[in-house]
């Protein structure tokens, strides 16, 4: 049975492999996986009767659909019994470049 270190691991290993799921992504998406993830969005978090429910679709068609968007790193699923759970992967915000002499810079600004 893994314990929690092993699941931590786990969970910062899926974190580095992908970056989660920007609005560009989104866009890209074929339209019935783009209208899922916009509804899993608002959702937060679903099961997979939910997800079912909401698709239309067969079980394991909806697990294929979950399967391609947890591969891509767009959703993370979480094992949970009785059924998982998934929730959707954003992308985080790149920040801006902050330049090294930033009180140089800002000086310069306010003189």
């Amino acid at each position: 049975m893994p314990g929690l270190f092993d699941r931590l691991k786990g969970e910062l290993d899926a974190q580095e492999k992908a970056a989660g799921l920007s609005m560009a992504d989104v866009l890209s998406l074929p339209d019935p996986l783009r209208k899922l993830v916009n509804w899993m969005m608002r959702e937060i978090e679903v099961g997979l009767n939910q997800v079912v429910t909401y698709v239309g679709q067969d079980e394991e068609t909806t697990r294929t659909m979950l399967a391609e968007l947890v591969e891509k790193g767009f959703v993370r699923e979480i094992p949970l019994k009785p059924e998982p759970r998934y929730r959707i992967r954003l992308a985080h915000k790149k920040g801006k470049d902050i330049p090294l002499n930033v009180w140089e810079a800002l000086q310069e600004k306010t003189e």
